[in-house]
């Protein structure tokens, strides 16, 4: 399930083969491995009749606002349930949930928009679409802006050790699996002055 839910650029994965596999599973698998299936079946229990859901029925609900049919038709254009897969037509409804709130389309915007999938890579938007979930304390999207400062996408690839500790720290306590082990990973590569700075600026609540 998890690769057919998303396809990875080469740049990042290049970027991290320094890194053992155990790593790099850790770094990639979590935050994407929930998640596709599970949610259109849940559309499908909202939205569907007699254990069916068809396209037309969902785009009507979309069309008409209705948040949870955008995410819903966003998620079967992404993953291509009951309709060919159209990774822009499900940005465009990711885009109208998100703005609304939602809070899993807030998430996949911030990873469609980082690895260029559907819509042209852009790290702030990613960051922006990110940030605005992370506030809310979901625990992908706190693990995802970890992933985001660790390989580096607003440093031209260098990894930002405090920022990326402070999320991974903060999605450790959402419950995000794997964000512990990527703490300890850190703790290996940071010196005991920035891990000091990391943990204050969780105290302060910031960024």
């Amino acid at each position: 399930m998890f690769f057919k839910c998303f396809n990875f650029k080469r740049r990042f994965v290049s970027k991290h083969t320094r890194f053992s596999l155990t790593v790099f599973v850790l770094l990639l698998w979590f935050p994407f491995s929930a998640i596709c299936d599970e949610d259109y079946d849940r559309c499908v229990s909202i939205f569907g009749s007699d254990g069916t859901l068809t396209i037309e029925s969902l785009d009507i609900s979309a069309s008409n606002g209705n948040v949870d049919a955008e995410y819903c038709l966003a998620v079967a254009y992404h993953e291509g349930k009951d309709v060919s897969r159209d990774r822009i037509e499900a940005v465009k409804w990711y885009l109208r949930a998100g703005q609304k709130g939602h809070l899993e389309a807030q998430y996949w915007l911030c990873i469609l928009y980082r690895e260029g999938i559907g819509v042209e890579a852009n790290a702030l938007e990613s960051r922006y679409w990110c940030k605005r979930a992370a506030k809310k304390n979901h625990s992908k999207a706190l693990y995802a802006l970890g992933q985001w400062y660790y390989g580096g996408y607003d440093r031209n690839m260098n990894t930002d050790y405090l920022n990326a500790y402070v999320w991974f720290a903060r999605a450790v306590v959402a419950g995000e699996p794997g964000a512990d082990a990527m703490i300890q990973l850190l703790e290996n590569q940071m010196t005991d002055l920035q891990i000091l700075e990391a943990k204050k600026i969780m105290e302060r609540n910031l960024p």
